[in-house]
């Protein structure tokens, strides 16, 4: 039964951060993925500085040099087709235009001849919520989708390459990303929709032409638990790859290639015979525009401002290595499951002692939610495989901080418990001193000027022989209560019970008045505990002497770390207790040591003297001292 609370109070701060997560997640989507989608994006830069060359895909960029030379874009068609002639004699094995050509011009057919010469997709516009329902060109490399409409975004504006590009194009496919709510573009639709049919991007269409197939892909739902939901298959069995995207049709682009990864040629410099034969030979080249002015900038993952052919270039290159990342069926189950290992942990954490129940589950929490990242990134970057973190992120800041308060406030109960209990058996100030600090080995002291009171109970060893144990008991525990009552009423620390004595002190700086208001009070209430009967008529009669002196005393911890004793000690002790010792002999209740005496006297309080007596171990006689019996009570 012990156990029980205990188990709770471990659990109940996971139930609860569990709860919290859960709530999180239902009341604030929209911030958790922004959450996921910035971390992500960082993990992309990190990836993408740590790859090599693509050397299969080289870009022919149109930029500032070029424009300078030959004129601001957009160029006359005979001018593209004069670039589109020079990277066909570099032996290009597939020419793919980032650009649109919807209007005729002179040297239309100049390109058609070009571009039946090697294969080449062109790009189309599909624009999906626009403010107007433009629509120039013809589109081209459409298919049916009975269920085009429910499955993939709809267009309502077009711009298309005029029919005589668009017919001598070997395929053609969609420029059109889908732009995040913070201006960054992270996903891209894989087809869209219009008119009742589905329009491939134009990575699709180029993966499909280097297969020698039509650009025609069907969605189908993934039966694999360990991939996508959904994945674009092609309908012929040449082409085997099982291309991931969402429900909604979205393809999640990838950044593995960092931006010095992609190589690059100017348009000037291929025209001008510049570049080596080897640079374009064999390779697939996209021609595209990065000069100001052409419109085709965009924010990503790794820049604030893109290239838009830069997307292209990282679609291409992850279709070839089948790669593109997803998050696969089992994304809540995993999420799940990493809950829990970390509740786990978090459990296990919550069992340290002391002030580890504090730390403990915050440095585990820490490792937990490094942990879930890293395995995060090298799902990533070894599976292309995007694994839910964030969710056990939340739950395990949550119910470590929960663990680590439900700690403190178990901790500080404890420590104040054990002040508590210390406080019963030694004095608040070292039961203060001794439970909040660790013991050690070393001497732990220091001198203190006070008044010291020691008050024994005569003859009780007698009565402890000839009396059962609890009547006995009794009699001793009155005299402790007696004196410790008194004592700690006119402000005195009871500093140690030894046998039938008691030695308290008064730390005030000065002879403190109050101990000898003690002093009388203890032997004035004394009649009650000396009135027990005990029905034997041998036993000497009780009673109390009190010794009390001022000076110097040695107050601390001495001893081995694992058995320490608190005790004040010094000549100043010694005398109050030989004080006491004499008081039967000078039937005195009360024996004033001159130190205490001559502060007292000095404060017009009237003691008698009884003349100088030798203690033991004292080189010279001292004056004692007694509360002089024609006064009034001291107050």
């Amino acid at each position: 039964m012990a156990k029980k609370p205990l188990v709770f109070k471990s659990i109940f701060p996971l139930i609860i951060a569990a709860v919290l997560t859960v709530a999180c997640s239902w009341v604030a989507p929209a911030i958790l993925t922004k959450i996921e989608t910035k971390v992500d994006d960082r993990v992309w830069r990190l990836i993408g500085g740590h790859n090599k060359l693509e050397q299969r895909i080289v870009v022919i960029d149109i930029d500032e040099q070029s424009v300078s030379q030959y004129g601001q874009w957009p160029w006359p068609r005979e001018k593209v087709a004069e670039l589109m002639g020079k990277a066909i004699k570099s032996d290009v094995s597939m020419a793919i235009v980032d650009m649109v050509f919807p209007l005729k011009q002179s040297g239309d057919d100049k390109l058609v001849q070009l571009m039946r010469q090697r294969p080449t997709t062109l790009a189309q516009i599909l624009a999906i919520n626009a403010d107007d329902d433009t629509q120039v060109g013809a589109l081209a490399g459409g298919s049916i989708d009975n269920d085009c409409a429910e499955t993939y975004p709809a267009a309502n504006a077009i711009i298309a390459n005029n029919k005589k590009l668009a017919s001598a194009a070997a395929t053609v496919g969609h420029i059109v990303p889908k732009v995040d709510s913070d201006g960054v573009v992270r996903h891209i639709p894989s087809l869209i929709c219009f008119k009742g049919q589905s329009y491939p991007a134009l990575a699709l269409s180029v993966l499909a032409e280097g297969h020698g197939q039509s650009s025609i892909f069907k969605l189908h739902k993934n039966k694999q638990w360990w991939r996508s939901p959904y994945v674009l298959m092609h309908p012929s069995n040449n082409v085997r790859l099982n291309i991931p995207v969402s429900s909604q049709g979205y393809i999640r682009i990838p950044w593995w290639l960092s931006r010095q990864s992609i190589i690059s040629i100017s348009a000037l410099d291929l025209m001008q015979g510049t570049v080596p034969n080897d640079v374009l030979k064999g390779k697939w080249a996209i021609i595209g525009s990065t000069a100001f002015g052409s419109g085709d900038s965009i924010a990503t993952p790794q820049s604030g401002l893109a290239d838009g052919v830069e997307v292209h270039v990282q679609l291409i290159s992850a279709l070839l290595d089948n790669r593109l990342p997803f998050t696969p069926r089992i994304a809540t189950a995993l999420e799940i499951l990493m809950v829990l290992i970390m509740a786990a942990f978090l459990y296990m954490s919550s069992r340290a002692k002391g002030l580890k129940v504090v730390y403990t589950p915050l440095l585990t929490c820490v490792f937990l939610s490094v942990s879930a990242i890293a395995i995060h990134v090298l799902t990533l970057w070894s599976q292309a495989m995007l694994i839910p973190w964030l969710s056990g992120v939340i739950f395990s800041i949550t119910s470590s901080m929960l663990m680590a308060l439900f700690g403190y406030a178990a901790s500080r109960k404890e420590g104040d418990q054990l002040y508590q209990n210390l406080s019963s058996y030694l004095p608040a100030h070292a039961a203060k001193w001794i439970a909040f600090q660790q013991p050690v080995d070393v001497l732990d002291a220091k001198h203190e000027q006070v008044l010291v009171l020691h008050a024994d109970l005569r003859n009780f060893s007698a009565w402890c022989n000839h009396l059962p144990a609890q009547q006995a008991g009794a009699v001793l525990h009155g005299f402790y209560t007696l004196t410790g009552n008194v004592i700690q009423k006119h402000g005195g620390d009871i500093e140690a019970y030894v046998g039938n004595a008691v030695t308290a002190v008064w730390r005030s700086g000065s002879a403190d008045k109050r101990a000898l208001i003690a002093a009388k009070e203890i032997i004035a209430h004394s009649e009650t505990l000396m009135s027990n009967d005990t029905g034997v008529d041998h036993i000497p009669p009780l009673a109390i002497g009190i010794g009390m002196e001022y000076g110097e005393v040695l107050a601390g911890a001495f001893g081995l770390s694992h058995r320490r004793a608190y005790t004040v000690t010094g000549k100043t002790v010694t005398t109050a207790m030989q004080l006491e010792a004499l008081t039967a002999e000078m039937a005195e209740p009360i024996l004033i040591g001159e130190k205490a005496a001559k502060q007292w006297t000095q404060n017009a309080i009237k003691l008698d003297s009884l003349g100088a007596f030798l203690l033991k171990d004292t080189p010279e006689p001292i004056e004692l001292y007694t509360v002089a019996q024609t006064t009034e009570a001291v107050t």
